[in-house]
Formats: C-alpha cells, sequence, structure tokens
C-alpha cells in the first residue's frame, strides 16, 4: 500500500515538467509560457492590467536566455515569439481559459505607409534645408522634427490632399486668368503705342539712398555701371559718358543733340533748370539691356532724377528721336530736382504734372516747332468727358463766363478723360496701366499741363508766368508774413517760414480757380467740348 502511495506522488509531480518541456518545443504553435491562477478579469482595464503584470513578473533575463528561435511563420499563423518580452516589438496578450489566464506572447511589426511622390519630395526637401542648417546649428529644430513627422505618417486620405494642393482653386484659377488677361492689354497698349507714332517712356526711377553718388567726390563712373569701359567728354551742360565701342561706329555730335534739348526747355521752364547732368550713352540696345537693370526692351532712355543721371543708347542715323526722348527724360531730371529742395532722395514731383510736362517738353522738341504727334492727337482725337460726371457751376473767378454744355464732337471713337480730382491722385498711371488704358492716361496729362502753361500751342507759352507760380507754390508753399508788421515770419534758426501748398490751393492763389472742379470747368471750355 505504501509503495503504491508512492508511485502516484512520482507521477503527479512528472506531469507539470512534462507539460512545461512539451511548451517550449520548437515546433509548439503559439507558445504559452507560463500559466497563472488569477481570478477572471471583470472588465478590460482589468484584462489590461493582467497583462502588463504578467509580462513584467514573468519574463525575466533567464527566462528570455532559455527561449528557442522561433522559425519563420506563414503569412496566414500567428507569429510566435522572437524575442524577450520588453522589446518594443512583442505584445503579451492575457487570454481567459477557465478561471485562468494564459500569457501569449507575440510579435507586433509597426506599420510603414508609402509616401506619395509629392510627400516624398517634401520630406527630401526638408531633409536637405536640416542638413544644411546643421551646418550653423547642432540639432535640428522642433518645428523641423514636427513637420517631417507628420510629413511621413499622414494617412492616405491626407497624403492625397496634400497632392491636391498643388491644384489651384477655381477663385485662384480666374484671379490668374484675370492677370494674364491685364498683363496682355497692357502688351498691347504698349505696341499700340509703338505703332501709333507716339512713344511712352517709362516714369522716372527712384533710387535707395545708398545707390546716390556721395556728394564733394570726384564721380566714378564704374562704381554705378561696372563691366563697361567709359569714356568721359564735357558738354556746357552735360558730362557724358559713353561705352567704347568693340564693333560699328557711333553717332556724330550726340552732344549737341543733347544741348538742343537743353536749349528747348530754357524756353519754357527755366526756373527749374539747375547744373550739369550726367549722361550714360551705351554703345547699342543690346548693351543697354544688358548692363542697365531698370532698363526695359521697349524703352529708349531712363532717367534717374535724384542722382541727376540719364541712360541713352546709340542709335546711328535716328538723332531727331533721341532728342525728343532726351528732352522728356531731361524734364524729369530738372522737375524733380526743383522739387527736391531738401535733397530728400525721393521723387517730390505729382505724378500727373511730372510725366504731363516731360510729354509737353517732348512734344516741343520735335521738327518744325510746331508740336509731333501729341499735338496733333489733340487736333484730331475725339477726346471728350466722361457723361457720367457732374458739371460744377462757373464762378466770378472764371475766364469764360457763365456755364453751359458743349456738345461739339469730332468723328472716330470717342476717349472719355478721368474726372481730374481723380486723376490727380497717386495711383492713378498705375489704375490705367491695369486696364489697359496707359497711351490715353498720358494723353490727359498733356492736355492738363498743356492748358496750365501753353494753351496756344507753339513756342511763345501765355501762361508761363502762372504756372511758374503754381509750380513754386507747389514745390516750396509760400513765406508766412506777420499780419500786424508785414515782415517775414522766421523760426528758431533763423529761417523763413513757409506755408505748404496743395495742388487746389495752388490753382486757386495762381490761377484764380476756386476748386479742382472749376478748374476742370475751365479746361473744358478751352477745348470747345
Amino acid at each position: 500500500m505504501r509503495t503504491l502511495c508512492v508511485y502516484l506522488l512520482i507521477c503527479l509531480t512528472s506531469v507539470p515538467v512534462w507539460a512545461q518541456r512539451k511548451s517550449a518545443a520548437p515546433d509548439a504553435s503559439p507558445s504559452i509560457r507560463v500559466s497563472t491562477a488569477v481570478e477572471a478579469p471583470q472588465s478590460n482595464i482589468d484584462l489590461l492590467k493582467q497583462s502588463l503584470q504578467t509580462s513584467s513578473a514573468v519574463a525575466g533575463p533567464a527566462d528570455a536566455a532559455a527561449l528557442p528561435a522561433a522559425p519563420a511563420p506563414a503569412p496566414s499563423a500567428v507569429q510566435p515569439v522572437a524575442q524577450a518580452a520588453s522589446s518594443a516589438t512583442t505584445l503579451d496578450m492575457p487570454l481567459d481559459m477557465g478561471g485562468t489566464v494564459q500569457s501569449v506572447q507575440t510579435s507586433v511589426a509597426p506599420v510603414k505607409k508609402t509616401l506619395s511622390p509629392s510627400v516624398a519630395a517634401r520630406v527630401q526637401q526638408a531633409n536637405q534645408k536640416r542638413a544644411q542648417a546643421a551646418k550653423k546649428t547642432s540639432k535640428p529644430t522642433a518645428l523641423e522634427k514636427d513637420i517631417e513627422k507628420s510629413n511621413a505618417l499622414l494617412p492616405a486620405s491626407e497624403q492625397a490632399a496634400q497632392e491636391s494642393e498643388g491644384e489651384l482653386s477655381e477663385e485662384e484659377a480666374a484671379a490668374d486668368a484675370e492677370l494674364e488677361y491685364a498683363v496682355k492689354m497692357l502688351e498691347k497698349s504698349k505696341e499700340a503705342v509703338q505703332t501709333a507714332g507716339r512713344y511712352i517712356p517709362p516714369s522716372a526711377a527712384q533710387n535707395k539712398p545708398k545707390t546716390v553718388p556721395a556728394p564733394n567726390k570726384k564721380f566714378n563712373p564704374n562704381a554705378f555701371r561696372p563691366g563697361v569701359t567709359w569714356q568721359e567728354s564735357n558738354s556746357t551742360h552735360f558730362t557724358i559718358y559713353t561705352q567704347k565701342r568693340s564693333s560699328g561706329i557711333s553717332s556724330s555730335n550726340m552732344s549737341m543733340t543733347f544741348e538742343s534739348a537743353y536749349q528747348t526747355l530754357r524756353r519754357f521752364i527755366p526756373w527749374m533748370m539747375s547744373g550739369k547732368v550726367r549722361v550714360f550713352v551705351y554703345q547699342d540696345h543690346q548693351s543697354y539691356l544688358r548692363h542697365e537693370p531698370n532698363a526695359k526692351a521697349w524703352t529708349r532712355a531712363l532717367a534717374y532724377p535724384t542722382r541727376g543721371e540719364i541712360v541713352v543708347y546709340d542709335e546711328p542715323g535716328k538723332n531727331q528721336e533721341l532728342k525728343e526722348v532726351f528732352t522728356h527724360e531731361l524734364t524729369h531730371i530738372f522737375t524733380q530736382q526743383f522739387f527736391d529742395r531738401h535733397k530728400t532722395g525721393r521723387i517730390m514731383t505729382p505724378t500727373w504734372l511730372d510725366e504731363g510736362l516731360a510729354v509737353l517738353m517732348e512734344d516741343q522738341a520735335y521738327n518744325g516747332m510746331k508740336g509731333g504727334p501729341w499735338n496733333n492727337d489733340f487736333k484730331t482725337l475725339n477726346f471728350q468727358r466722361d457723361p457720367s460726371e457732374k458739371v460744377a457751376t462757373f464762378g466770378s473767378s472764371s475766364m469764360f463766363g457763365s456755364a453751359r454744355t458743349f456738345t461739339s464732337k469730332r468723328p472716330g471713337k470717342p476717349v472719355y478723360l478721368v474726372p481730374f480730382a481723380e486723376f490727380m491722385e497717386e495711383g492713378s498711371l498705375s489704375a490705367a496701366e491695369g486696364r489697359g488704358k496707359t497711351q490715353d492716361w498720358y494723353f490727359q496729362a498733356y492736355l492738363m499741363v498743356r492748358f496750365l502753361l501753353n494753351p496756344a500751342g507753339g513756342s511763345s507759352p501765355s501762361n508761363r508766368m502762372q504756372f511758374e507760380q503754381f509750380t513754386r507754390l507747389l514745390s516750396q508753399g509760400e513765406p508766412v508774413r506777420n499780419a500786424s508788421t508785414g515782415f517775414l515770419v522766421k523760426d528758431s534758426r533763423g529761417k523763413t517760414v513757409y506755408q505748404p501748398y496743395s495742388v487746389d490751393k495752388a490753382l486757386g492763389r495762381a490761377y484764380r480757380y476756386s476748386t479742382i472742379a472749376n478748374f476742370e470747368d475751365n479746361f473744358w471750355r478751352w477745348a470747345g467740348r
């Protein structure tokens, strides 16, 4: 009897050992490593806690070392344990089996999404920027890390959304179409100007303070226009720098052409003219475009009023065209220097006055002294007042008496002028360019300045004294006098105090026009419209 009991005890102790070895065999399917009797979980939270406790308590160093290498699983089979439970690629899964929890360990491989070409390109660009920044900073910034991480781990839906970012919305496409149309219209207007015989030059260039040559120092042309060999010469009113020719012949007597333009301005605006002007002459159009940063293909010359410089290019056989264009740019030089008496380096002249006067002087430089294409347009074009504009009532200051509506019209398509108050605002030229009305804008500026300075045309302006007073009031104002004594008022430094004048106030002081609308009404009476 005692022998039978001992035999049963040996059998009972050997069964768990055999079961444990069987579970550790290499050909075992999902490895059940340890059975631990615990209470059945009541919720998912309890199940998670038991999983963590089981993993930390059971998987030890010795146990991990004793685990055999698992064979490669089939795609549909449960992946066996390949490494210790502490690895980041494994996960303990507790299974409820009749009151006990069996800990099953499986491998979890991270899911890696394939990047779309656009996202991959962005990631590559981010990596390149980070590599370049690494030369300056030891570590990439947190923002760069977040951008790279978010780009690399986006879901497929968001990747598709980013791929479509390059596509324009309907609103953006419509805006691009409008911009393209405006550019085409501007190009057409420029072509029309060239074919119509009227040349519209670019506006005067404004320079940054650092680009203005220092006063009281010998001027070095190569410091401002390098890469060109300049030959210096002088005339009465100009210092001329001519590019040394590499081929071809140059125009003769260019200095005489420049001096002739100077004499044209002297007949009309002598009070605006100042000292010598520098002139740079490139050997041809290609060299002009290559070396002059602000040059455009459709321009013939360019003025830098705040530097007192004019840039042109040589074109043998076209001295008359050069004289007209040079006269226009020289007017910009003298007008800006007259208005910028304090040498601020900024363009101070009102745009409509600056461009209108330059076009008028250019037309006076035309052959025969009877005016050129602009004067011909004045005689032939059917320009009219905007029919939507209200006509102001003439007051006692009007030189034409009572108001009446003119109905005289010329044949041809009407050209409606912009209301004067709107036209005199800064930015009206840019607005006209956007509408493809650049030529009409210059024509209106010419008409307005001609009415103020030279209403009769020709070389004998009848309103020169009034125009001189008008420009002086705009540029420097009027000296303030003491009401009781009549003496000039001085400031703390002993300088005369000047009262500034606006355009409408200067028109009233010089021409007796009470308002800009009154000035406009007088203009239309003069034009006979």
